[in-house]
């Protein structure tokens, strides 16, 4: 495929050939597989490449900038069928990734996919962000957290915040227009010790899609009533 070799380029990813064979296995699985249940409402392969393989790409830069581990461990809330933590995972093998969703059907078949390609490093976590936000084992353990369209700020930020170590980031992935979000999140973000750190406005490359990317740094524990159960976080959120 022409237009995901510009894509590889253009993001300097590293053995395009091999990263190249595992996205078109991957994406093959995945149109595949929505054939039988709702994984994607994008079928068509070149607005695949742009809409989910470029739109993960674009994460790539802000984890290449943090030297701090030379094999990070990241957790990619709602991630559905695998993006975009699956294809960041793929571009950049040292990443330790975890897929989060509750969805019982989509993380079996992010575990077939994970078998599939055989990846290592890769690891399927059934549950709630929230339920794993109070877990020992997950809570402020993450280098990174990321998620795509899956609530809005305020919202997510009490579901990403408490998985963050502290001088983590959190890369909520939204559209152009993510000003109001902003406002509205801001009281969140210092209650569970965050800190907005960048705004990042692009264009996904070979197309007129318009992105933004919201660095969001963890600078302060999270309290310990953070998060609190779905109802709360939903209904009032902070």
């Amino acid at each position: 495929m022409e237009l995901l070799d510009k894509v590889l380029e253009y993001y300097k990813v590293k053995n395009p050939l091999v990263v190249k064979q595992l996205f078109i296995k991957y994406m093959n699985l995945v149109l595949e597989k929505n054939k039988l249940f709702n994984l994607t409402a994008i079928e068509n392969e070149n607005e695949f490449v742009v809409k989910h393989i470029a739109d993960s790409l674009s994460l790539l830069k802000f984890i290449e900038e943090d030297n701090s581990y030379q094999n990070p461990v990241a957790i990619d809330i709602g991630s559905g069928f695998g993006a975009p933590g699956l294809f960041v995972k793929i571009a950049m093998p040292r990443l330790n990734i975890f897929l989060n969703d509750s969805n019982k059907k989509k993380c079996k078949f992010m575990n077939e996919v994970k078998e599939c390609l055989g990846i290592s490093g890769v690891t399927v976590v059934c549950e709630r962000a929230e339920i794993l936000g109070r877990k020992e084992e997950f809570r402020e353990k993450f280098r990174f957290v990321f998620a795509r369209a899956v609530d809005r700020l305020n919202v997510l930020c009490e579901y990403a915040l408490p998985l963050l170590e502290i001088g983590g980031v959190f890369l909520a992935q939204k559209g152009f227009e993510c000003e109001d979000e902003i406002d509205t999140a801001k009281n969140a973000i210092e209650v569970l010790g965050g800190e907005i750190y960048s705004i990042e406005k692009f264009v996904l490359p070979y197309s007129e899609e318009k992105r933004s990317i919201i660095v969001i740094k963890k600078l302060r524990h999270t309290p310990s009533n953070f998060p609190r159960n779905t109802k709360q976080i939903v209904k009032k959120p902070l």
